[in-house]
């Protein structure tokens, strides 16, 4: 057993909420159809593509307050709005009897990661109480960057309650230790909502001090608090027909709220998607589109202005305008994500590499579709972190995210994790303990692939993985194109070279996933290129987001997925078959 000591900042922390009714988007849609004409539960429930029983609690919430009423004739039973109703419903929103309070509690920000946990669920020791032979980590970071996407999610909030718009108050922190034992490649003391860059770190040095992690059958121990999920061959979703088809779903299936995040936009493709966005703005559905980027980097293309996407949304009229809002500034993330509720009150998420709003839904993309509540909060909260302005007051979509991420919370709350597959949200940093990962763990095969090959990739992949394909590891590797500073400077990447250290390198035309898989049971998709790109300081925290997913048969559903598409079989070569048992 390998005990060690990290460093934290714990400090106490005091966050505003507020509490009582709300008014949710469901029950302010019927009250606006009531007003228009009289209903009855079934017209609404057809109209709202909802349950006949979500309506009927929403009328009985809307009847308490004298808003509608019922009436009855030969033809059946209807409800109408009240004159108090019409007036209410021509405010933007519906007044709510809410109250507010002041909650506390204490978080530690680990100085080895930059990683925040709840103090609760770590075991902290003082300086004057570490034994004399104390295994001490010296500190990384000095101080915390409180604008974190996972910071909000360890606040605690009961059932009706909603983390206010206003950034929490922390204290001055002390400064104590976090024990962690490390045995058998299982870590005690490690809450299971610790980062994966966390994770590997305490394995690798656990051993470092002759710890054997290979005993562990996966490397990370038993965790409790996973996000899972059973993910089937149609959550996994290849190729630009199929990605252009799930956000058409996703549009016209959504309940109240879909929120799509790509990293550039691009006018033609809003032309293209403007009769979907019509479409669920028509059924009162608030389409939230937010964006990283201005300019690739990568593109020779002059970019164009953001404000010609928004003109292309102007050409809807203007009681549908208002429900497909575009946020005015960037985020800084690279990150493709799309989030929905769904008509039994869940929440959806999908998070991959198509570049929703500007791609031309040809390439290669790979995105991984879920149903597990707690990781739409947990992408809610870090597209939440994005729109966070440096200083002043909280922006409109920063706001009607964060009223999102409430709804999400109480969801995730109510509903609790359950499936076959675990889930691990991969964060920046998190994306090189992934390759370490694979590495450590792979027995059979190892292939990794991503849009750009450039200079970072011998750093980030190819030496780890060179090291996998000495123990006899199959390891591939699959790009598109050379970076453009690579190709400026005269260099292309050395397949011959490469190939002399155990790594097959191959180039596939329109290849813009970004997939990480290992074995039969892990596969990664993400926003991430795994062979050029660099988390570094500089960039935005939640620039790269990204799934790691392991269970039984993950791999072979993607190279299902991929044999749909035309463009996948190479991949699905490389892949190969499951490992049986002898």
């Amino acid at each position: 057993m390998t005990i060690i000591y990290v460093p934290v900042l714990r400090t106490a922390v005091s966050y505003t909420v507020s509490f009582g009714r709300r008014w949710s988007l469901l029950e302010q849609m019927l009250l606006l159809d009531l007003v228009a004409s009289r209903r009855t539960v079934a017209q609404l429930a057809d109209d709202a593509n909802v349950s006949p029983r979500m309506v009927v609690e929403a009328l009985i919430n809307l009847l308490r307050e004298n808003w509608i009423e019922i009436r009855a004739d030969d033809k059946g039973v209807f409800f109408a709005a009240t004159a108090v109703g019409s007036r209410r419903a021509s405010e933007r929103e519906l007044p709510t009897k809410l109250g507010r309070d002041t909650r506390f509690t204490s978080l530690c920000f680990d100085q080895i990661t930059g990683a925040w946990l709840r103090s609760d669920d770590l075991n902290l020791v003082y300086l004057q109480d570490l034994p004399e032979d104390a295994n001490i980590l010296d500190p990384v970071y000095k101080s915390w960057e409180q604008n974190d996407g996972s910071f909000r999610d360890l606040l605690y909030l009961d059932a009706d309650q909603s983390l206010e718009p206003d950034e929490p108050r922390l204290k001055t922190p002390s400064r104590p230790f976090a024990r962690f034992e490390i045995s058998l490649g299982s870590i005690t003391g490690l809450p299971g909502y610790a980062p994966l860059r966390l994770r590997r770190m305490l394995l690798e040095l656990a051993e470092e001090n002759g710890e054997n992690e290979a005993s562990s059958p996966n490397g990370l121990g038993v965790y409790k608090d996973e996000v899972r999920d059973t993910f089937l061959q149609e959550d996994i979703v290849v190729g630009g027909e199929a990605h252009l088809a799930l956000v058409r779903r996703v549009l016209g299936e959504a309940a109240t709220t879909v929120v799509l995040h790509s990293c550039f936009v691009h006018p033609e493709v809003f032309q293209k998607l403007l009769p979907d966005f019509e479409a669920a703005a028509k059924r009162k559905v608030r389409v939230e589109l937010l964006w990283g980027l201005n300019r690739d980097p990568e593109s020779t293309e002059k970019p164009r202005p953001v404000k010609d996407a928004e003109r292309v949304l102007d050409q809807l009229a203007p009681d549908l305008r208002r429900r497909v809002q575009m946020s005015s500034s960037s985020s800084g993330s690279h990150a493709k994500i799309i989030i929905h509720d769904a008509a039994d009150g869940s929440w959806r998420s999908a998070v991959g590499s198509c570049n929703f709003l500007s791609t031309w839904y040809d390439s290669l993309d790979v995105t991984i579709c879920s149903r597990s509540p707690r990781l739409a909060t947990l992408l809610l909260g870090w597209l939440v972190s994005a729109q966070l302005p440096a200083a002043g007051s909280w922006s409109p979509t920063a706001r009607r995210l964060n009223r999102l991420w409430s709804a999400a919370h109480s969801s995730a709350a109510n509903r609790g994790e359950s499936g076959e597959h675990s889930i691990t949200l991969l964060v920046d940093e998190d994306h090189y303990a992934c390759i370490r990962q694979a590495r450590d763990e792979a027995e059979r095969r190892i292939l990794i692939g991503c849009d750009l090959f450039g200079i970072a990739a011998e750093t980030s992949a190819v030496v780890p993985l060179s090291r996998a394909a000495a123990r006899g590891t199959k390891v591939h590797m699959f790009y598109q194109r050379p970076s453009r500073f690579l190709a400026s400077e005269g260099y292309a990447p050395a397949e011959d070279g490469l190939l002399e250290r155990g790594i097959r390198l191959e180039k596939i035309e329109k290849l813009h996933a970004k997939v990480l898989l290992w074995d039969d049971d892990t596969l990664a998709a993400s926003s991430f290129n795994w062979l050029s790109t660099t988390v570094d300081g500089t960039r935005a925290r939640g620039a790269e987001l990204g799934l790691l997913l392991k269970g039984s048969g993950i791999v072979q559903l993607l190279k299902g997925a991929l044999v749909g598409s035309s463009m996948g079989s190479i991949i699905v070569g490389a892949i190969g078959e499951p490992q049986t048992d002898a």
